[in-house]
């Protein structure tokens, strides 16, 4: 393995020694890996250029934006969709309530008549024994 020497000015240093002994490292060492890094990150760079212009890659891109604007548009419809279910619930419950109202006011009215019907019937009179003998409608009370 090569040694190489290069330059640092104190700032430089001043930022590099607190990460060696972090790592446990020799100076060295820690240039070695900073210099590693460097070359890494170059190579994504220029490995990156080609990719940029592949026609799949492009098409891929194109793909990928348009199933996002169609998932835009689902969201969208969704949320109408939810905001137009809560208004049809609340006019389900309206409209409930408005027959459980209605449904009470039948019966009670329904209790109504038959209380009248009953209190008619009593009241009412049966005809004297002369008036059926009259009229000859014994039959129909006895």
């Amino acid at each position: 393995m090569q040694r190489n020497q290069g330059p640092s000015d104190e700032p430089t240093l001043v930022q590099i020694d607190p990460d060696t002994e972090k790592h446990d490292i020799s100076g060295t060492q820690w240039m070695s890996s900073a210099i590693i890094a460097y070359l890494r990150l170059v190579e994504l760079k220029k490995s990156a250029e080609p990719a940029e212009r592949i026609p799949e890659l492009e098409q891929l891109r194109s793909t990928n934006e348009s199933l996002w604007r169609e998932n835009q548009q689902l969201k969208r419809a969704e949320e109408k969709a939810r905001s137009d279910m809560s208004l049809l619930q609340c006019d389900l419950t309206h409209y409930q309530d408005t027959i459980s109202q209605k449904d009470q006011e039948i019966a009670f009215l329904q209790a109504h008549i038959a209380q009248l019907t009953q209190t008619i019937s009593q009241l009412s009179p049966t005809p004297g024994e002369e008036v059926i003998r009259k009229r000859c409608r014994w039959q129909f009370w006895k």
